[in-house]
């Protein structure tokens, strides 16, 4: 397992549904949001074979998730939605309810004691485990107009202004992922597109000096990769393959399905939505996932696909 920490030299749009909502953008990246992204740029330093390396991509990876300086987050497991709190702390249930990141040390906390003590909520999202660094945000939010854009011509259009959301990183921190590859010649293939896309950037609105990044390696977060009989916790989104579907697969998981959906670059066609299980859904085993096909029935410029293949780690 390999850490890739992704340091942003300029702001971000990300559209995690796809559906042009350009006033509200996410502050982590989906892991096929990344996945489709990382292979366009293979694509580009290696075009054979492009199609076989979409159906059957050499790496699997997580979405990217807050990092600061050397303190890294994961998103709440959905077991650790519910908070007991007594009766004298019961005020607090609104903060915490709030709360969409754990540091890794109180993310594995939450799922055999009480992660809510003694800890320092940032941006009234981010938990940190006390001592918290002196920081008030991790990210801050602007909206800036912008002329629409007619997507089969590439030209204006007149009197349609919009406003888009971008995301600015702090210096000393960013975004994060994880991945794993069959060989250590995906691997270099990898990291040589991971710089590629660093230079092109990466979300919405690239043409206008968004999304671009360096890149370094990270220490690995205090994480094992979950095996065949452990509760696993997806680092991923997915789409579960057929072989997944067994008797009682979803028995005692705790899940959320979120929406996919967007367009195909240059071509103002929409491809097809997909259900996916969301990152923080947890399993009595990991999910194995699939890359699955996306094109539209007609008209499309090539086929789509969407990686829903699992990142699962252990629970605790």
């Amino acid at each position: 397992m390999h850490c890739y920490r992704l340091c942003f030299t300029a702001p971000i749009h990300i559209d995690s549904r796809g559906d042009a909502f350009h006033e509200r953008s996410e502050n982590f990246i989906h892991s096929d949001t990344l996945s489709a992204a990382l292979l366009s740029a293979w694509a580009l330093l290696e075009p054979e074979n492009i199609e076989q390396r979409a159906k059957e991509p050499p790496f699997t990876i997580s979405s990217a998730f807050p990092f600061y300086e050397d303190r890294y987050f994961l998103p709440r497991a959905l077991t650790a939605q519910a908070v007991k709190l007594p009766v004298t702390r019961l005020k607090e249930a609104k903060v915490f309810k709030k709360v969409q990141w754990l540091e890794t040390d109180l993310w594995q906390r939450s799922f055999h004691s009480d992660w809510t003590k003694n800890i320092d909520i940032k941006q009234g999202c981010l938990a940190f485990a006390q001592p918290a660094p002196k920081i008030k945000k991790l990210w801050a939010e602007e909206e800036r107009p912008r002329l629409a854009i007619d997507r089969i011509t590439g030209s204006s259009i007149d009197g349609q202004l919009f406003h888009l959301s971008r995301i600015w990183f702090a210096k000393e921190g960013g975004l994060y992922f994880l991945a794993k590859f069959n060989d250590d010649t995906d691997r270099l293939g990898f990291e040589a597109a991971l710089s590629l896309l660093g230079d092109s950037g990466i979300g919405s609105d690239r043409s206008n000096g968004n999304g671009f990044f360096n890149w370094q390696k990270g220490e690995l977060p205090s994480l094992s990769l979950a095996g065949p009989n452990d509760t696993a916790v997806a680092l991923s989104l997915v789409s579960p393959a057929q072989d997944d579907c067994g008797q009682n697969w979803l028995k005692d998981s705790a899940y959320k399905l979120v929406s996919r959906g967007g367009w195909i670059g240059q071509s103002g066609i929409r491809k097809l939505r997909l259900r996916m299980f969301a990152e923080g859904s947890v399993f009595n085993q990991p999910l194995h996932g699939r890359v699955v096909d996306i094109t539209p029935e007609q008209n499309s410029p090539n086929p789509v696909y969407r990686d829903g293949r699992g990142f699962f780690v252990k629970a605790g």
